[in-house]
């Protein structure tokens, strides 16, 4: 979620505040020469003339994206939550330039009111998941027991099957076992849409080694060999949900895991098609 967005001249160092939700108190007098100061160490450490793109400050993200190129000193600037997805952030960037590109002067930023107000709709956009009326209790005991199913014959575990929100980290939990977890659920989500394209569906795994392979079959006390998997689905077009798994499964059932996943992706899609709010850009 966009918690401040602003326009900067990169290399003057000054900028303009378009959009804040006033989550998090920080002076202008103080963004644009810190942006600068980290903009200029990075191009003098590493000679690399784009400069900064991103930043994570504690629990926030920076994230600098140039509407007309690299070469123009032009900056939009989100301060974002970290697991916020860059090609999603790029999307909403460009959508807003395109409506302010005529009032972006650091001496007089006024547009007209609509236009304004457009901007910040498009800033602000998000979408509720409609946890009760997705998960209801009778879907949610048939997943569960399929998932019971699964992990009692040792065909899989879960690490983590969630749904995540583009811009709200995760919203609904199906499965969550913290002692062979690596990473928080919201940390997984994050890598995950920033390693691959908001719009591409992925089944990815990899091999153990020695020692996680060990570990992993003490816990279910079994002998079989075990993959890492991930699976990440979006839940249908233009939505901000996908269904995210991390899970360890027997290479022999991947075709019976992956019918499941796809199921459940599926069902959840069709009953949340219903409840989507239409994107404004």
């Amino acid at each position: 979620m966009i918690h401040l967005m602003a326009f900067m001249d990169i290399d003057i160092g000054l900028g303009r505040t378009i959009y804040t939700d006033n989550s998090f108190q920080i002076s202008e007098e103080l963004i644009w020469p810190m942006i600068s100061a980290i903009n200029n160490f990075i191009m003098e450490c590493t000679n690399d003339e784009k400069g900064l793109e991103t930043a994570v400050l504690e629990d926030i993200m920076l994230y600098l994206y140039s509407p007309l190129g690299d070469d123009n000193p032009l900056r939009f600037i989100f301060f974002t939550d970290i697991y916020d997805n860059i090609y999603y952030l790029k999307k909403k960037g460009q959508a807003i330039f395109e409506l302010l590109s005529n009032y972006l002067s650091i001496e007089y930023f006024s547009p007209p009111e609509k236009v304004m107000q457009k901007a910040i709709e498009i800033a602000e956009f998000t979408q509720e998941f409609p946890t009760a009326k997705i998960f209801e209790k009778d879907f949610q005991n048939q997943i569960q027991e399929k998932i019971s199913l699964l992990e009692e014959q040792k065909k899989v575990i879960f690490s983590q099957l969630f749904i995540g929100d583009i811009d709200g980290g995760v919203v609904f939990t199906l499965k969550n076992r913290t002692e062979i977890a690596e990473k928080s659920a919201d940390e997984l989500f994050a890598n995950l849409l920033n390693t691959f394209k908001i719009d591409q569906d992925l089944w990815a795994s990899s091999s153990l080694s020695v020692e996680e392979n060990k570990r992993i079959k003490d816990y279910l006390s079994s002998g079989e060999e075990f993959r890492e998997g991930w699976y990440i689905n979006q839940l249908g077009m233009n939505s901000d949900f996908w269904l995210v798994g991390y899970f360890y499964y027997n290479t022999e059932n991947e075709k019976e895991i992956r019918e499941f996943l796809d199921w459940l992706a599926s069902k959840i899609k069709n009953k949340l098609q219903q409840f989507l709010k239409p994107s404004p850009f």
